[in-house]
């Protein structure tokens, strides 16, 4: 085995923050294209006559399942210094593949589509996770990150906004079209900006052994391992509730699409942008002095927003009602940043795009199972229950984050003698 030293500089500062601002218009429109279908999932259920666990499977399991296996192979890739080329070549799969969404007359169909989506969306996350890593110090790469995660809030209110509004006038059909087209003209801009490659400081050893030896290494790490599953059980709330709470709002309390659209819409994409802005100023300055802090803001953070999430399906008020779900939403957004910043420094130069998609893989399988076994119960208690059904089955949210709680304070235990770029 030999390993190349290249006396390479990554991006200058002003080019660094361009592309970290671009990457979040990207993760913006990749989420926004996952999240049309749960948005819509009302309109699309009727039209294409689906069960609650149909909407579950398409949109959660069988979306995720593929998104998980694709990441970890996009990955390796990216882990080569292949950033501009690996997410533009996602992007306009992922926005060609919504648009064929607009088309489809049959559950099939739509679960077809929705594959193409996730093999396009599956590598551009890590490798934006990578390309910080590659360009900004240890000690200033939450801040950074939690710029890019502010697209899962931006993208939560386009599509609810954009989305609900485009449906509720022109069909569900014509917001998949227009959502899919957005992201393949940004394509061309990525690659411009980012560049096809950028160098890497090492050059990954070829032997498939090696790479399956350092990843078993970055595997046996507890605190690496307890974080992921932190993050997974995050990730099981939080695609329950993306997948299903517009769903919610309409079943039982009254509010019609553009209603839910824009109710909802902005009150997550607020609550979301504000915790992000915040969280990832706080971690990366509590981190500078104790890189725990990662980990115990992501605690701290889910312990204090936990209530929320169970009230939000027991209290009468509306507005409570939305705003509840948008704290809850907050969880699932705000401990990307610090949590992807913690596994970072566990993994070496040449592991970061691969760190990350084993990080969104394990969110990916273990999140899929929350939309589907969540419309398994609602549609199981719809009997008993009629439209309440669906708020009993959601009470699986603060379930997931409370065992997410527990994880993340296991993590910090070893943290600080696993840490490689000290």
């Amino acid at each position: 085995m030999t390993l190349v030293h290249t006396q390479v500089t990554p991006h200058r500062p002003r080019r660094a923050w361009a592309a970290v601002a671009l990457l979040a218009i990207v993760g913006t429109l990749n989420y926004a294209d996952r999240f049309l279908p749960a948005v819509l999932a009302e309109p699309i259920k009727e039209d294409l006559a689906l069960s609650d666990t149909a909407i579950g499977v398409i949109n959660g399991f069988w979306f995720l399942a593929v998104y998980a296996v694709l990441g970890l192979v996009i990955a390796r890739i990216a882990d080569r210094g292949a950033f501009g080329l690996v997410i533009s070549s996602c992007l306009t799969l992922w926005g060609v593949m919504t648009m064929l969404g607009g088309a489809v007359q049959s559950a099939l169909g739509l679960a077809l589509t929705r594959v193409g989506v996730a093999v396009g969306e599956a590598g551009s996350t890590p490798a934006a996770h990578a390309y910080v890593a590659r360009n900004f110090p240890p000690e200033r790469r939450a801040a950074p990150l939690a710029v890019i995660t502010l697209s899962i809030p931006l993208s939560s209110a386009a599509s609810l906004i954009g989305g609900g509004l485009l449906a509720q006038s022109l069909g569900w059909r014509t917001a998949f079209v227009v959502m899919g087209a957005i992201s393949v003209v940004f394509a061309p801009l990525v690659l411009l900006v980012l560049g096809r490659r950028q160098p890497m400081p090492v050059a990954p050893a070829r032997d498939d052994v090696v790479q399956t030896a350092r990843v078993r290494d970055l595997l046996r790490k507890p605190s690496f391992l307890a974080v992921v599953v932190g993050a997974a059980f995050i990730s099981f709330a939080g695609y329950s509730l993306t997948t299903f709470a517009p769903a919610y709002l309409i079943r039982t309390r009254g509010m019609s699409l553009a209603e839910v659209g824009l109710q909802y819409g902005i009150a997550s994409g607020l609550t979301g942008i504000l915790s992000l802005l915040i969280v990832g100023r706080v971690a990366d300055s509590l981190s500078a002095k104790d890189p725990r802090w990662s980990l115990w803001l992501v605690a701290a953070m889910t312990t204090a927003l936990v209530p929320f999430s169970a009230l939000a399906f027991v209290v009468e008020s509306q507005t409570l009602c939305v705003w509840f779900l948008a704290l809850s939403y907050v969880i699932g957004t705000a401990h990307m940043a610090p949590s992807i910043a913690a596994i970072q420094r566990l993994a070496r130069a040449e592991q970061r795009a691969t760190a990350s998609a084993i990080f969104l893989f394990f969110g990916a399988m273990v999140g899929s199972a929350g939309p589907f076994l969540t419309g398994v119960i609602s549609d199981t208690l719809k009997g008993d229950l009629g439209n309440m059904s669906l708020g009993r089955a959601l009470l699986l949210v603060p379930v997931a984050q409370i065992v997410a709680i527990i994880c993340y304070l296991v993590a910090s235990q070893r943290f600080m003698r696993e840490i490689v770029d000290r």
